[in-house]
């Protein structure tokens, strides 16, 4: 059995539970993409391995000039 793309089309505009769901996944998939792209072009992905080392890192000169707010 053949499933043409018109029948698709078709089963998506006659079922209103089966469009609702197909348009809040591409809305969904949409955002994601979008804070993906944010995320990238503002940085948030740079050197995501560092930060959960510095958790572990004793240093104590560190320590207080994140106390001392510099």
């Amino acid at each position: 059995m053949k499933v043409t793309f018109q029948e698709v089309i078709n089963d998506l505009v006659s079922r209103p539970g089966l469009g609702m769901f197909a348009w809040v996944c591409v809305v969904f998939f949409v955002f994601a993409f979008l804070i993906f792209l944010w995320a990238l072009k503002s940085g948030q992905m740079d050197n995501i391995e560092d930060v959960k080392f510095d958790m572990l890192d004793d240093n104590q000169k560190k320590d207080k000039e994140v106390i001392n707010g510099r």
